[in-house]
Formats: structure tokens, sequence, C-alpha cells
């Protein structure tokens, strides 16, 4: 889940189409969750949303730390910044989920409290705080309570900001290709070994779906360097030559999700998604990035640079952290859990709730704080 307040650089504007694709990922997201079996007819790839915020991140916060790799106040800026965009918010709802288990607990004994808030396998309490709830996820094949399940995706992207300010400051420029690829190949062999030898929910480990990140920070690379970014700009048919292949592997997982969808989650616990699918996944939404950062015109840029798909990436965040806990606390309420004709009228208010909630937020509490934190810059040696 990308979570960046913009793509700025010493010498580059925000890329507005950035902020649209954005809007397409959270859009792809909130239907996969909200759609009650259609995604697995209509789009059944509607999760890999996620992996779209994944490629966004990594070429964001990848191009934030080649721009200031050289900054005496490199790390100190890149974590406050960080810190200021990520956490309020993230402690705040994790917050209000302990305290609402506690006060229910001694009141409510119904199934809605036991699946929203009670740890079916107990994923410790801690580890939320400390962004390592995604191990205990995996190691226990459960994705704990329903409110806190889409967390998985901060915890692989607060493990990546660890470790990739250190890994772009010790490697010499020239070299970071080189080790990105090589750390890709490991994940997906890592990944590819645990689904065979382990009984590891690899879906949720940073090291199985770095994939996205690092293919991100290539791109990054590749458009800081002035010899690539002029040939891809020259040579945009190699990039619709690649897209269009990788289409058709992202066409072929489409189909193949359809076919194994009878029961839930078999295509991401599928032997195809484990060796291949992810990263084809990535490597697609990364040449589809390059496209639109080699090409700010045409068709593709005026449908990203659409005021209401910039609106909900610019609100991306909270949608994402509360999305799927408004819905099924409204599922609950209303219809109990159950199957019903007004569930529809029920799904389309806590999108709307969602998003009201999301407005607020962002103008009266995410961005304020994202401002003080941009108080904090890089220096120039």
């Amino acid at each position: 889940m990308i979570t960046t307040d913009g793509p700025r650089s010493d010498h580059q504007e925000r890329i507005l189409e950035l902020d649209g694709l954005r809007g397409i990922a959270i859009l792809l997201v909130v239907f996969d969750h909200y759609e009650y079996g259609l995604s697995r007819h209509i789009l059944p790839l509607a999760w890999s949303g996620v992996d779209l915020f994944f490629v966004l991140s990594g070429f964001l916060i990848g191009g934030i730390l080649m721009d200031h790799r050289n900054s005496p106040d490199y790390f100190k800026t890149f974590y406050i910044r960080r810190a200021c965009r990520i956490l309020p918010l993230y402690f705040f709802w994790i917050g209000l989920f302990f305290f609402l288990a506690w006060l229910l607990a001694a009141h409510v004994s119904s199934s809605w409290y036991q699946i929203e808030f009670r740890r079916l396998l107990h994923v410790p309490d801690w580890s939320y705080f400390l962004f390592l709830q995604n191990f205990h996820m995996g190691r226990l094949n459960d994705s704990g309570p329903a409110w806190t399940i889409i967390t998985w995706s901060l915890c692989v992207e607060e493990q990546f900001y660890l470790l990739m300010p250190f890994i772009i400051w010790l490697m010499p420029p020239q070299k970071l290709p080189g080790a990105v690829l090589a750390l890709v190949l490991a994940g997906a062999a890592f990944r590819l070994y645990l689904y065979l030898y382990s009984s590891v929910f690899t879906y949720v480990l940073l090291p199985c779906r770095s994939d996205g990140l690092l293919l991100g920070v290539l791109c990054a690379y590749l458009v800081r360097h002035p010899g690539i970014y002029g040939w891809l700009r020259r040579r945009r048919d190699w990039l619709y030559l690649i897209f269009g292949i990788l289409l058709v592997g992202f066409v072929y997982l489409t189909v193949l999700a359809i076919r194994l969808n009878k029961s839930n989650f078999a295509d991401i616990t599928s032997f195809e998604m484990n060796s291949f699918g992810y990263s084809l996944i990535d490597a697609f939404y990364a040449c589809l990035l390059l496209m639109v950062v080699t090409a700010q015109d045409g068709p593709l840029a005026r449908v990203l640079r659409l005021p209401l798909l910039r609106h909900f990436g610019m609100i991306s965040y909270c949608i994402y952290l509360i999305h799927f806990a408004i819905h099924n606390l409204l599922q609950w309420f209303m219809l109990g859990g159950k199957p019903s004709p007004a569930g529809g009228i029920v799904t389309l208010l806590a999108f709307v709730t969602t998003w009201a909630l999301a407005v607020a937020s962002w103008k009266y509490f995410e961005k304020p704080i994202i401002q003080w934190g941009r108080s904090f810059r890089y220096e120039k040696t």
C-alpha cells in the first residue's frame, strides 16, 4: 500500500498521473473486498491493486532516496517524513481496534464480535505496534481479526523502508540495478522454496512480495539515468511491445484465477502465482509506470489526470486502512452478517462512509502532520 505524499525531487515536478495510478490501485482493492464474489468472475486479479501500490511505492521512495543519497540528513529526514505520513493514522486506527475489543469483550458474545475482534489464532497484540504481524500471519496461515486483515501490506512496506535506505546509501549507484535485480530473483526463489517445502503463507511476507517494491526502485533508477531515460522516450514502441507481452501473461493469470476461484484465495496460493505470477504482475505494473512517466501526454495521461481518480489517489491511505472494517461493521449491524438483497445498498453506504471519513482524515489529520514533516528538509552537500 503506497502512502507517498508525492514524487518530488530537486529536478522533477509532481507527476499528476501517478496520483491517478494510485486512485486506480485503491479502487481495485476496494472492489476486490466489496464485490460479494463478483470480482472472482469479473476482475479476479483486483487484489493486485496492492501490487500496483508496491510498484508506485518503490518508484517514489527509491527516487527520493537516490536524489538525496549524499545529504547529511539523509536518514533523519527520510524516517521523520515516513513516520509523519504513516504512523499517526495507523496507530490511531489500531488503537481504536484494541479499545473496542476491550470494551466489547465483557458485553458481546455474538459471532460478529468473534469475527471482527477476537484473535482467532492469536496473532500477538504487540506485533501490530511493531509492524511484525505479517510474520505471525504467515506462520499461522491466518490473517487475524477482520479489522486488521489488510495491515500485512503496511508491514511489508515498513520493513522495506527500514532496509532500502541502507541499500541505496551503501551501494555504488552504477551497481544498484544489478543488486535490485538480484534481490528480485532471490525473493522469487525464496517464495517458491517456501511454497514447496513449508506451510508458511507466502502472500504476506516481505521477501516473497518484494518484487513490486524492487521493480519500482529499478524504474526510479532508469528514469534518473539521462541516457536510459532518453532512450525510453525515443523508443516507447519497445515499452509497448513489452507491455503487450506482459498483458498476455496477465490475461492468462486472470483466466487461471477464474478457473481456480471455486474456493477463496485459490489463485494467490497456486503454484503458478508463487512461481512466476507475482513477478509477472509486478513487471506488468512496472512497465505501465514507465509508459506513464516517459509519455506524459496522450489518452492514458489524460485518463490518469482525471480529477476523480487523482482525488481517490490522494486519500487512498485512509481508504485502504479503514474500508474493510467499515464494510464488515455495517454488514453486521444492518444485516447481521447474512446474505441479503439489500447487501449492495449496504456496500454502497460503506463506500460513501469510508470516502467521507477519508476526506475528513486527509484534511484535518493527515495533511497537517505531513506538512509539518516536510519542514524537515534534505540539506545539500
